[in-house]
């Protein structure tokens, strides 16, 4: 999907006639990384996801799965049906995988699976439009939050608005994995 994903950011960077810079500009992503993303290099962080979705006038989705094709108000991913897989380690210390079908339109939003490796180096804090909700499914995780760091472990959840600064980090021995959905 890496591949795929930058290869949809630049069709519509393109379809736009916006340059690169001018993208960058609005977003706020640097443009080697920006780049790195367009050529499947890199993997964009969901919260750059974000940033690109609504600087180039797609959804979320649109971005990370393509255009969508089915229009249901009931969808079940099963298990293996997500064609995404586990993208690779982002800026942000993480790797996710969508847990929603690709090709469903009308989403509002994204469920992922994060996995923290607690070696990795610490992600910037960002900012994007949206609500969060996370919720760590194994091992512990470190929240950071308009300033202040809350550790979450196991069975903890929390609720926070994208527009303030924030990042996660695995913490501990081994990797963490955190279920976090991604609402506009």
């Amino acid at each position: 999907m890496r591949k795929y994903v930058g290869e949809r950011i630049k069709k519509l960077r393109e379809a736009q006639d916006l340059t690169l810079a001018q993208v960058c500009k609005l977003t706020g992503i640097d443009a080697e990384r920006l780049g790195a993303y367009e050529e499947g290099r890199a993997v964009p962080s969901i919260g750059a996801v974000i940033q690109l979705s609504r600087v180039l006038g797609s959804k979320i989705e649109g971005l990370l799965h393509g255009g969508g094709t089915v229009s249901e108000s009931l969808t079940i991913c099963r298990s293996g049906d997500s064609l995404s897989g586990e993208q690779g380690d982002t800026e942000q210390s993480y790797a996710y995988g969508s847990l929603t079908r690709p090709g469903t339109a009308g989403h509002v939003m994204e469920p992922f699976l994060l996995r923290f490796d607690p070696k990795a180096a610490r992600g910037v804090p960002i900012t994007h439009d949206g609500q969060e909700f996370v919720y760590v499914v194994e091992g512990a995780v470190e929240l950071f939050y308009d300033g202040r760091r809350y550790r979450l472990e196991q069975g903890d959840s929390a609720y926070l608005d994208s527009s303030h600064p924030h990042t996660f980090h695995g913490l501990g021995d081994s990797a963490a994995r955190m279920l976090a959905v991604v609402g506009s």
